[in-house]
């Protein structure tokens, strides 16, 4: 388990935590499995970035194992009857 965050996290570095793209990530927020807030970027003009709430990663990462161990338990059933 990972430990508390200070820090809201870009949607690169929520991608890289969650071994996906950022766009992806884009994704995830958008329908609503991610939270976040866009903010504008000073360092690029009329640019904005996506920051993530880092408690949203720890649930997605939560939901992620979920699913992988019951596709795996459905997966060993189905091979036992067959």
């Amino acid at each position: 388990m990972h430990a508390p965050f200070n820090r809201w996290l870009t949607a690169q570095q929520t991608a890289a935590q969650l071994d996906t793209t950022s766009s992806e990530v884009c994704r995830l927020l958008s329908i609503g499995r991610l939270s976040g807030t866009k903010q504008k970027d000073p360092r690029r003009a009329g640019k904005s970035q996506w920051l993530v709430d880092p408690n949203s990663v720890i649930k997605e990462e939560k939901y992620r194992r979920t699913r992988l161990m019951l596709r795996a338990r459905h997966l060993r059933r189905a091979s036992a009857q067959g």
